[in-house]
């Protein structure tokens, strides 16, 4: 059975909308850090008076800097995938089984779309 708001007390089972405050608690956190600007982002210029070790260290914080970025944008991709779900009232079913997702899982990781042995399937 999916999960719907207007199905309360499903066998002990979570509500959707617990899920759906932190889902949406998570984006704003997201979302806020993608707006904030970083200087870690911007191009070491040649020109600049710093020495060759510490231009490949501001070079690296850039880099790593940039991936954060990228892993919150994705994290906000799956965010909108599981809201999505929940109004669409399939949050908490695994597509590949048809088997409810484990509260715990859930809990665990809210953007989760497949149960874990489906996700630890190679198939």
């Amino acid at each position: 059975m999916p999960f719907t708001s207007s199905s309360p007390g499903r066998s002990g089972r979570a509500e959707p909308n617990s899920f759906k405050r932190r889902l949406e608690a998570r984006d704003v956190e997201l979302r806020e850090r993608l707006e904030r600007p970083s200087d870690q982002t911007s191009t070491v210029e040649p020109d600049r008076a710093i020495g060759r070790l510490t231009r490949l260290d501001a070079m690296q914080a850039g880099h790593v800097s940039e991936e954060l970025r990228r892993q919150a944008a994705a994290e906000r991709s799956r965010i909108a995938q599981a809201l999505q779900r929940i109004a669409d009232g399939t949050y908490g079913i695994c597509p590949r089984c048809d088997e409810p997702i484990p509260d715990a899982r859930l809990e665990a990781k809210p953007d989760a779309v497949l149960c874990l042995a489906c996700a630890s399937s190679k198939t």
